[in-house]
């Protein structure tokens, strides 16, 4: 089988070989396997082949194909040969864009040569190629000895099966009749189609796209250091020898080589020749008939394979026609046209990847809640140090929240890294060449599955801060400065008034902007996405730290900051087995998204922490109103997509600047009608919400009251009902959502207003001029005909003696009341008057529902404010649909604020870790820096013990309490922390080429930059990846920092040196993990027997039990009795080495006292007795 297409182009550094997966897939022997595969499929279908054949202009396009084939394929006999077997062809295949049109009697007689571009659209979604998801069963290879038999063309599905039912097949078609000689033709066809035929696709024979010749658009090798892998070099001599539909499709690719194309045929997206091989691969397509690969799917399925192949990695560019056969033919007279003008044109409506989704009329909105981040670092190294500045930009173009800023960082990245861990993206926009070793490091590692795009750092393509400011200002925001954001009104330079001018501390973060805006661009998704961008300036969460040796525990920050190595060591976000999971109750899929925002983010502001306690605990009191709520969030929709989908739809700027406000949609009735459904659906949304300022009336919490109340009773939530009552009665929902055209009411629309007017003042005309006829014959007198043979005057045939030369003749009735009917120049006016004003009307009508969901759009910030608010009521009763459901206590934690010169301190009863079972897990409280005690405590105990356990549990507990939420814990009192810092687990990274260890200091020193007297610090075995006295030594030097610092501390060591180091120190506590140990004393620690009892206890333990692990972990009773026998020899030298120690010690001070004289003598017994 070929090797997957990637879609992205990544390389493996700056200056290094692209690694563009198209290059390789025809660079590797193995992808010139392919397998075809015969379908299953009736042969019914191929019989009406023949009565439903179709035309199009350039029907010799795959002559004028194989021709240049031949002019570029290798004369080589000793390449492979592609073995495969055939597949399920597309049956009725035609050569024109004018599908709607019926066949010439002359192009029946085309030969079997004369191949489709294209598949017939009247075919039925079942004939396309994508009804084969499941592969076809492979058939057996004839013998190698047996004779090769005459190739024969049928449909698989004669294969399958026994001959006799396939015979009966044919005996039931119209047809085919049975005579001896189709039985024997038939029998040919059975045995024949069984052969694996030898096949070998053009696109690889191709000379430019072998690995020694392939080239970018500007000819440049893979090997060049500008080479772009999005792009390809295809010879003009070929192009010229193709059909003018082959050659546009080969120009779109020569300019799109990264991307799968799918190129819209009459009703059907078309895949072709390298393309082709990646929908069979990934979408269980079927090749179709012809010499070239190619295979296909029906239009409305488009959603389905584009998110199948995105999901994968694969780019996609959606190629739409945007003319008529008609308006091609009205061009090429207005034009001096060439053979190659005479094609449909057609443009790239978008490029879609993880990065760029914008959900449009075909694209439905994605069921996972999680943000889709398009993330562009610009990167400016320091001249010393080894550091660097960034400017970043991210943005989820499905929401439209945009992020920027800049910032120095450290020479470990540790900003950029705390930025990627709470705002993972799924692509990340660089500039070619400007990539530091650090970044690029990040880019192996933490983003080695994100897929990358690399834009130009020189020319006229490359951005700057100028350039971004210069195209936001004349394409989306007014250059006399009244329209920008505020966040980008920042960044610009006060002096210039035009706001062109880049700010001096901003122009790393705007042109990190510019290469979004540039990418978006490339992706035809910015006029989408910029106009409705919600911008929010960026700031590291530690951009206000303080000095390392500061030791006022005076808060300052608004936000905890949790770090990449926190949130993964702590796993507080993630899907499964985190903290987010564990928390996560939330209704809507926005409420999911703040909740996120929240844990990597926990308050800092007491006043806010304690607003969200008393909503919680007000919620758990009321558990009728928080059933209530939460029955009326459930079936929300996603509405912040919504609103983002909704204001493209109604954008004036896509409707006339953007491909898709010209695309010829087959299905565009079917859109239309989905769209207004779902438009439908969130004005009901919006409606159910009306429901919660009634709900929420009484409550006494103040965070309850502004969320859920109106303006005019102290809240923030909007008054919706002016706006949803319009929308409800501009027109008839149920009409609509059958139709698929908005029929707006009376003084919803001014210009449809305008219209009706003017056409019923025609019929007013009209009835007044019939009226005055009346009156002229002396009788009645009706109009007659319809559309444009409209208002012609019947007048009896008695009665039509009267008629002059004004009145034409248009035709007559016989029969018992006969009469004549004629039109005057009055009623040809009117004729005329009447359809100027119905296509009018009808003009109207098809862009009214862009009006109205323009209408709608302009409300959004109405619209936004209502979700926030929603958001948040929904988080808050997630936190307290956790505590209610919980079996473990739950308590609201106290945190308090310090004044100047108090300790901080953190004080858990009975604490549970909130991700495990609390069936099975045993509570633990501890104490730090409360009541006069240490805020450090050196933490010991046996191995498998529960100390890592025990910190990780105390950081979680912190992360909640600081978000509001309940904790699972007798009682809990904290003082505010402004950082968890964590060194837990062993683990080297080996992608950027440091061991343990250096992971081990390189987090230790982040530490002890950053930490102040607020942070938390979890600390766990530091020193284990190096001999033990340097372990030793620099675990001793940390502890000593921290506990000046009197920041609260668990320090967990097997190092009992440690311990005896500080065993006295009244800066530092002594804990430990109690055990139950039987045997403890015997020769044989096989015997030992250690019961772990999960208690935090006070005081030191005497030693790790590391035997115990290895007898736990199966190891031989041998090779434990050997390690226990050197463990005694090791020890005895390490305690003579003490005493000794002592002895020159004491022999120092000399014995002048009794006691001095006793001390002596009991080292020399210790001495006596320490053998080796």
């Amino acid at each position: 089988m070929s090797k997957k297409l990637n879609s992205s182009f990544s390389k493996s550094g700056v200056g290094g070989s692209p690694k563009n997966t198209l290059f390789k897939y025809f660079s590797s022997p193995a992808s010139q396997k392919k397998i075809l595969k015969t379908s299953n499929d009736d042969n019914e279908e191929e019989i009406k082949d023949k009565e439903n054949i179709k035309t199009q202009e350039n029907g010799n396009a795959v002559k004028e194909e194989k021709k240049a084939q031949r002019m570029d394929v290798s004369d080589d006999d000793d390449e492979e040969v592609v073995v495969g077997k055939k597949k399920r062809k597309r049956l009725v295949l035609v050569d024109s864009d004018e599908e709607e049109e019926d066949a010439s009697p002359k192009s029946k007689k085309k030969s079997k040569d004369d191949s489709s571009f294209h598949g017939s659209d009247e075919e039925e979604e079942e004939e396309s190629s994508c009804s084969s998801a499941s592969p076809s069963p492979k058939k057996k290879n004839l013998k190698q000895d047996e004779p090769k038999s005459k190739k024969v063309k049928l449909d698989a599905s004669l294969v399958s099966g026994t001959f006799a039912e396939k015979l009966q097949q044919l005996q039931s078609s119209e047809d085919c009749k049975t005579t001896k000689k189709q039985e024997a033709k038939c029998e040919e066809i059975v045995t024949t189609s069984t052969l694996d035929e030898p096949v070998i696709w053009p696109h690889q024979k191709l000379e430019f796209l072998k690995p020694d010749q392939i080239k970018d658009k500007q000819g440049r090798r893979p090997d060049h250091p500008d080479y772009d892998g999005s792009t390809l070099y295809v010879p003009a001599k070929f192009l010229d020898s193709l059909t003018p539909g082959v050659r546009q499709w080969w120009v779109f690719k020569s300019e799109n080589f990264d991307c799968v194309l799918f190129f819209k045929v009459g009703k059907f997206y078309e895949l072709y020749h390298m393309d082709a091989d990646v929908g069979v691969n990934e979408l269980g397509f079927t090749y179709m008939r012809g010499e070239f690969a190619h295979s296909g799917f029906p239009e409305v399925s488009f959603d389905k394979m584009a998110s199948i192949l995105v999901e994968r990695g694969y780019k996609v560019a959606r190629v739409e026609q945007t003319e008529t056969p008609d308006m091609m033919t009205e061009r090429c007279k207005r034009i001096k046209a060439t053979k190659f003008d005479k094609v449909v044109r057609r443009e790239i409506c978008q490029v879609m990847n993880r990065g760029t989704r914008v959900f449009g009329s075909q694209c439905s909105i994605t069921p996972n809640y999680q943000a889709s981040y398009m993330l562009a670092i610009v990167e400016k190294p320091h001249q010393t140090g080894g550091t660097s500045s960034y400017g970043i930009c991210f943005i989820d173009t499905s929401i439209g929240d945009c992020y920027l800023g800049e910032f120095d960082d450290d020479k470990n990245c540790s900003r950029l890294h705390t930025l990627l861990s709470h705002h993972m993206p799924v692509l990340v926009v660089l500039e070619k060449a400007n990539i530091g070793e650090q970044t690029q490091d990040i880019m192996r590692t933490v983003l080695s599955g994100t897929l990358k795009e690399y834009m130009p750092a020189n020319g006229s393509q490359q951005s700057t801060a100028e350039k971004t400011l210069k195209e936001l200002a004349e394409n989306y925001y007014a250059c006399n400065g009244d329209n920008w954001p505020l966040v980008l009104r920042t960044m610009q330079d006060e002096s210039d008034h035009l706001g062109l001018t880049p700010h001096r501390d901003a122009r790393l973060a705007l042109k990190a902007l510019g290469l979004c805006v540039n990418y978006m661009k490339k992706c035809k998704v910015a006029e989408k996405v910029l106009p409705m961008a919600r911008y929010h300036l960026y700031e590291p969460p530690d951009a206000t730290s303080k000095s390392p040796m500061n030791k006022s525990p005076t808060m300052q920050r608004a936000h905890m900051v949790l770090d990449a190595t926190t949130l993964m060591n702590l796993r507080i976000t993630g899907e499964e087995h985190s903290l987010q999971s564990t928390l996560d109750q939330c209704c809507t899929k926005f409420g999911k998204r703040l909740l996120h925002h929240w844990l990597c983010a926990p308050s800092c502001n007491l006043a806010v922490i304690k607003d969200r306690q008393q909503a919680i605990a007000e919620f758990l009191e009321n558990s009728s109103l928080l059933q209530g709520v939460r029955a009326v969030m459930a079936p929300l929709p996603d509405f912040e997509r919504y609103l983002a989908q909704f204001h493209h739809f109604g954008s004036k700027l896509v409707q006339e600047k953007h491909p898709d406000g010209r695309a010829i949609l087959f299905e565009a009735k079917q859109y239309n009608k989905k769209n207004i459904q779902n438009f439908i659906t969130i004005l009901k949304g919006f409606e159910t919400l009306l429901k919660i300022p009634i709900m929420f009336e009484g409550v006494s919490c103040s965070l309850l009251k502004h969320l859920s109340q109106n303006e005019n009773n102290g809240g923030a939530f909007p008054n919706l009902s002016k706006q949803l009552t319009f929308f409800k009665e501009a027109f008839d929902h149920a009409k609509a959502s059958e139709s698929g055209v908005i029929a707006p009411e009376r003084g919803v629309d001014e210009d449809y207003d305008r219209v009706e007017s003017k056409i019923q003042e025609i019929k007013d005309e009209l009835e007044e001029y019939r009226i005055e006829q009346e009156k002229f014959f002396g009788c009645r007198v009706v109009y007659f005909g319809a559309e444009r043979k409209r208002y012609q005057l019947e007048i009896p045939e008695s009665n039509a003696r009267k008629v002059n030369s004004k009145y034409a003749l248009e035709g007559q009735k016989k029969g018992a009341k006969p009469s004549r009917r004629y039109t005057t120049e009055e009623t040809r006016t009117f004729l005329k008057r009447m359809l100027a004003a119905e296509d009018e009307r009808n003009a109207i009508l098809k862009d009214l529902s862009r009006r109205i969901f323009e209408k709608f759009s302009q409300h959004y910030e109405l619209w936004k404010q209502c979700v926030d608010c929603v958001a948040e009521i929904d988080v808050l009763a997630s936190l307290a649909e956790y505590a209610r459901t919980q079996s473990t206590s739950m308590c609201i934690p106290e945190v308090v604020n310090l004044s100047e010169g108090e300790q901080a301190f953190i004080e858990i009863e009975e604490g549970y870790h909130p991700c495990l079972s609390s069936d099975t897990y045993i509570p633990n409280g501890l104490s730090l820096g409360c009541n006069d005690t240490p805020a450090l405590s050196l933490l010991t105990g046996p191995n498998m013990g529960g100390k890592s356990t025990l910190m990780r549990q105390v950081g979680l507990l912190t992360v909640m309490a600081q978000i509001g939420a309940h904790v699972p814990a007798e009682s809990c009192r904290l003082s505010l922390v402004d950082r968890i810092f964590t060194r837990l687990g062993a683990q080297d990274d080996i992608m950027s080429g440091h061991s343990t260890f250096l992971v081990e200091l390189n987090e230790t020193s982040l530490i002890l930059k950053h930490a102040t007297a607020n942070s938390l610090v979890l600390l766990d075995e530091l020193g284990r990846g190096t001999a033990t006295y340097d372990g030793t030594a620099i675990a001793a030097s940390v502890v000593n920092f921290l506990a000046d610092l009197k920041c609260r501390t668990l320090f967990s060591t097997h190092y009992h040196n440690l311990i005896d180091f500080f065993h006295n120190d009244d800066r530092i506590t002594l804990g430990h993990m109690a055990c139950m140990v039987e045997n403890e004393d015997t020769e044989d620690p096989t015997q030992e027997t250690v019961t772990f009892l999960y208690k935090y206890s006070a005081g030191a333990c005497p030693k790790s039990y590391g035997f115990n692990a290895a007898k736990l972990a199966g190891m031989s009773h041998g090779i434990i009795k050997r390690a226990y026998a050197l463990s005694k020899k090791v020890e005895a030298i390490a305690l003579k080495r003490k005493i000794a120690a002592k002895l020159v010690a004491a022999a120092t001070v000399g014995c002048a006292t009794p006691a001095q004289a006793s001390n002596l003598k009991n080292l020399l017994i210790q001495l006596q007795q320490c053998h080796v």
